[in-house]
């Protein structure tokens, strides 16, 4: 049985480099939504949008964030005990930052939808009413997750919090590779992006690999925190290439295009029918 100090020691000798490339990545992964934020802001609407996808992004974000903190509460109590320098325990930590930043990231997602198309007449009225409940169960999916890491350090058994960790990671894995495949069949139906940004998936497909390459040679890291990333850009990158197709090659996008306005204004239409956009609950 290993003792206390050989479970820290594999947090011992980090690498500067390896350390400064992984804050480079942690950067990149804030930049690459903020394209999907701004298309958000523009397009005022949730059309191109899967529910589906928000709802299984959302939940995906949030089991390997559970995992990653039960992973790393190891080392953060070799952190505790005195046994890492700063620099190693900051460093063994890296894994659980990124992987908060990028939760917390895809969250803003379904928010801004939430708040930002809510009075909007290009806002589909019974799509919205969706998201909302969407919504509601990613804040229950919340809860959960808190309650089963508070269970792990109540319960003060690694090998049941490593279980625990596992069991996120792989339910963070299989949503992955199901949430793309509604919203893969939704630009294939629609035959435009509407509201997903090209540039966020230009930017996190390629990071996605790199961020995968940072979470696996971290020391001390465990493949269950890492796995559902390297599905995320496979998928991604199946997505991105059908969108590009639609927006740039089909028909020099005019198809797209022409696709995308005849929904918004039929919405409008509907909007402006009903009466006031404002949706109430």
């Amino acid at each position: 049985m290993k003792s206390p100090e050989d479970y820290c020691s594999v947090y011992d000798g980090a690498s500067v480099a390896n350390f400064g490339f992984s804050v480079l990545i942690t950067l990149g992964i804030i930049a690459s939504y903020i394209p999907q934020y701004l298309r958000i802001k523009e397009k005022r609407t949730s059309e191109g949008l899967s529910t589906n996808f928000l709802l299984l992004g959302s939940c995906s974000s949030i089991f390997t964030f559970t995992n990653i903190i039960l992973v790393s509460s190891r080392a953060r109590q070799c952190c505790f005990s005195g046994q890492l320098t700063l620099f190693n325990c900051l460093n063994s930590q890296l894994n659980l930052i990124q992987i908060g930043i990028q939760c917390l990231c895809a969250l803003l997602i379904l928010v801004f939808v939430l708040i930002l198309t809510r009075y909007s007449d290009k806002q589909d009225h019974e799509e919205y009413k969706k998201i909302v409940t969407v919504g509601h169960w990613v804040t229950l999916h919340g809860v959960i997750s808190l309650l089963q890491i508070l269970f792990a350090v109540v319960m003060n058994d690694h090998g049941l919090l490593l279980s625990i960790a596992n069991l996120n990671g792989l339910l963070s894995t299989v949503l992955t590779m199901v949430k793309y495949a509604p919203q893969i069949h939704t630009t294939y139906r629609l035959k435009h992006p509407g509201t997903l940004s090209i540039g966020m998936m230009c930017i996190q497909t390629p990071g996605g690999f790199l961020f995968t390459f940072t979470l696996m040679y971290t020391k001390g890291s465990h493949w269950s925190s890492w796995i559902s990333y390297m599905t995320a850009a496979i998928l991604q990158g199946c997505l991105l290439s059908l969108c590009i197709y639609y927006e740039y090659f089909r028909d020099h996008g005019l198809a797209a295009e022409i696709a995308e306005r005849r929904e918004v204004d039929r919405i409008v239409e509907e909007n402006t029918r009903e009466g006031s956009p404002l949706i109430h609950h």
